[in-house]
């Protein structure tokens, strides 16, 4: 992986997301990622940087997020969460998805000899519990890491009236978008399409450009919205030279606009 911030004019290489964030890791800390594609990759990087140190992670959502290979719990029980999180430095938790039309192939569930049966489910998916669950997580972990914001695996959005889902009592949001969205259509690469058009005041046929990006990421009707904390910008996959140029201008675009912070990723070696 490689990430680098920009900040003040200057782009320097980082060694982890933990420094290019500014994180404080001896701090508890309740951090919403928002925005585009990539949310649930760079809430895994950064609890397994975080874990990697010891720390206590649970990784959850307020919304919908791809249910992990392992270390998971789909259950609300004080007890399961904790007798997981003894084991293992970083759990997600959450519950199935009901699908209400399509029965699960497998109704079987399995995770560490934990068997939750004859439920339909997602196994794509998992959903939030209730808000003021969520928010108690923090009390069992050193770190709360929530995906607070749905984009169907697309690059770029503008977050719907009812979006995005963040808790009072996060200390920091962390709003990303792919760059692979630059030079596409807003029909081809956006969630609520239209509402992005609405936003930019252009058609859904514009090609979406830095100046763009840098306006959805730094306005409060955009990744900004309900923002009441600190707030942080990554962009990612900015896998190649060309890409990382893309992601300066960006930088640049977002200088005007009076953000002087960004962080660029790229989980690739190409750079």
């Amino acid at each position: 992986m490689k990430i680098f911030k920009c900040k003040d004019r200057k782009i320097n290489q980082m060694k982890s997301l933990i420094e290019a964030l500014n994180i404080d890791v001896n701090k508890k800390m309740i951090i919403s990622f928002v925005g585009g594609g990539g949310k649930t990759t760079s809430i895994y990087e950064l609890g397994n940087e975080l874990s990697k140190l010891g720390k206590k992670v649970i990784i959850t959502t307020t919304t919908h997020m791809q249910m992990p290979e392992r270390n998971f719990v789909l259950t609300d029980k004080k007890d399961d969460i904790l007798n997981l999180l003894n084991s293992e430095n970083m759990i997600t938790v959450g519950q199935k998805c009901i699908n209400k039309s399509n029965d699960c192939k497998d109704k079987n569930l399995v995770n560490k000899e934990k068997v939750i049966a004859n439920k339909k489910i997602n196994r794509e998916k998992i959903q939030g519990f209730s808000i003021e669950f969520t928010r108690n997580l923090i009390k069992y972990c050193d770190f709360l890491l929530i995906e607070a914001d749905g984009a169907k695996r697309l690059p770029l959005k503008i977050p719907a009236e009812h979006e995005p889902v963040i808790l009072d009592n996060s200390n920091l949001v962390v709003g990303v978008c792919g760059i692979d969205s630059v030079g596409k259509s807003i029909r081809e690469t956006c969630h609520r399409k239209e509402l992005v058009a609405k936003f930019l005041g252009l058609d859904e046929n514009h090609k979406i450009n830095e100046e763009d990006i840098a306006k959805i990421l730094s306005s409060e009707k955009g990744q900004k919205k309900n923002v009441k904390c600190d707030y942080k910008i990554i962009v990612n996959k900015v896998d190649d030279e060309k890409r990382l140029d893309i992601g300066k201008n960006i930088f640049k675009e977002l200088l005007k606009l009076g953000v002087n912070e960004l962080v660029l990723t790229s989980f690739k070696d190409n750079i």
